[in-house]
């Protein structure tokens, strides 16, 4: 088995998918806020990000969940209205859910946004 170039951000072998995320550009989603995306099925609308956010960033708005929005804090401290979530913790935030969050310190986390499969997808 060859090893792929550390250079590249995605590599496909046997239907495999690697991505070097460090590869991947960081984009902005408001100061204070930006996101890696890792993965985006068209069809499904599933989406998968790492998220980095700035000491004392607030979220400009009211997050209002239309999907399943699973996230898992890497780094940091996630704070919303319920609690506030350190490294290892699993958040999961369903349909008709909102918050505003915010973090102290700065945060990194993966989040995974899935549409509910309804067997119409594919």
């Amino acid at each position: 088995m060859t090893s792929p170039s550390p250079v590249d951000a995605a590599v496909v072998h046997d239907l495999i998918r690697y991505i070097d995320a460090d590869a991947t550009e960081w984009k902005e989603n408001e100061p204070g806020s930006r996101r890696r995306t890792l993965h985006y099925d068209p069809v499904t609308k599933r989406r998968i990000l790492l998220v980095q956010w700035d000491p004392g960033y607030t979220i400009s708005y009211l997050d209002t969940h239309e999907h399943d929005e699973f996230l898992y804090i890497l780094s940091g401290t996630f704070v919303d209205q319920n609690r506030a979530c350190g490294p290892g913790t699993f958040v999961h935030n369903e349909p008709g859910s909102s918050h505003q969050p915010t973090t102290p310190d700065g945060c990194t986390y993966l989040a995974v946004i899935s549409p509910r499969f309804t067997g119409e997808e594919r």
